[in-house]
Parts: structure tokens; sequence; C-alpha cells
């Protein structure tokens, strides 16, 4: 375990800006492709935008909840920002939404970082003539755990779905009947699961990979 943190720690140390280029662009790239996606499947520009004021909202749920282990997970489930369409045809109410919610956030960004840290591993692999080449498996790996990631991670609402921001929604979006979408929802925390435990591997698996090549240059010096 300690050879793999010095692996990690030198392939970050030579490639930095990679990593942080692949773990904020990911959040970006998500984030502005998720809102570009529902402006671009309701062909709506958004009409409204809010900036929640958690901290006054999250004194009134402290205030009006006995028990602070109900009122904890309340709290974190709170919306930061939101922006959608509202019909004014039905009297104003977002038809659907965008939101940032603490939770989800977090999970996008732990698998940016994810992310990150499978691509400077995978280049310091290819820096080194003698380690193993890259199997093509594992980006494909690398693209199901993103997948799942950014499946579960949505924070959207739609009136013809249901008013509480889920991934189910994206479903119902791409033409999933609701009642299927919602039926589904329950299997959202298991693919997560899968998503983080998939990029996990394929990051032990780069590890292992350098770990051996570093012992044979290390057996057979020049």
């Amino acid at each position: 375990m300690a050879g793999y943190l010095e692996i990690t720690a030198y392939a970050v140390r030579r490639h930095w800006r990679i990593l942080l280029l692949v773990s904020i662009g990911f959040v970006v790239l998500y984030y502005s492709g998720l809102l570009l996606v529902t402006m671009a499947r309701f062909g709506e520009i958004p009409n409204y935008v809010v900036f929640h004021d958690v901290f006054g909202t999250y004194g009134l749920i402290l205030e009006g909840t006995p028990s602070l282990l109900d009122a904890i997970p309340i709290m974190i489930d709170e919306p930061w920002f939101e922006t959608g369409y509202k019909n004014p045809l039905y009297y104003g109410i977002a038809t659907w939404s965008f939101m940032l919610i603490p939770p989800k956030m977090l999970l996008v960004l732990l698998m940016g970082n994810l992310l990150g840290i499978f691509t400077v591993l995978t280049l310091y692999k290819q820096s080194q003539s003698c380690a193993m080449k890259n199997d093509k498996s594992l980006y494909a790996a690398a693209g199901t755990g993103t997948l799942f990631i950014s499946l579960t991670s949505a924070t959207l609402t739609w009136v013809v779905c249901c008013a509480t921001p889920s991934w189910v929604v994206a479903l119902a979006m791409l033409g999933m009947s609701a009642s299927l979408a919602l039926w589904l929802e329950p299997l959202g925390k298991l693919l997560t699961i899968g998503g983080l435990a998939i990029m996990v591997w394929i990051i032990v698996v780069q590890l292992r990979s350098l770990a051996m090549a570093t012992d044979i240059s290390s057996s057979h010096p020049e």
C-alpha cells in the first residue's frame, strides 16, 4: 500500500496540471453539459435563477425539526442554486429545473478527482519504458464508471415525473416512461457504489502495473 501511495504521489507531482485540468474540467463540463442537454430537450432557455439562502433555510430546519438526526439529512439535501423554466401559462410553475445540491456536487467532484488520478497514472505508465502497455479495457471501464456516476448525480426536476430532484428524471427526459423511471430510482445507490468501485479498481490495476514495472527496473539496472 505504501508503494502505491508513493507511485500516486510521484505521478501527481509530475502531472499535477493535468490532474487539475481533468478534475475541475469534468465538474464544469458535467454541469454545463447537463444544463445544455436539458435546454435542448425542451427547447427552452431558463427564465429564472435562484441562489438559495441556505443558512436561513438551515436555521428554519433546525428550528422546526426536533431531532438533529432528522434535520441533518434534510439540510444536506437543500439546493444551493437553481435555474429552470417557469411556464407563464401554468401560473409560473417551473416545468423543469436544474439544481446544485451539496451531496451530489461532492460526488461529482470525487468522480472528477478519481478520473484525474487515473489519467495521470496512465500518462506516467506510458512514460515508463519497462511498463506494460495500457489495457484498452480500462478505458472502457473508466467510461462505464463515469456513466454510472454522471447519471445518478443528475439533479433535475420535471413536472411530468416528480417535483423532487432525482437522477431518474434524466431517464424520463430521455424517453423512458415516468412510471418505469420512478420504479428504477432505488437502484441509484447501487449504480453510484458500482461506479465508484469501478474507478477505484482501475486505479488499483494501474498502480499494480506500475509497481511491477518498478520492481523489474530495479532488479535489472542498466
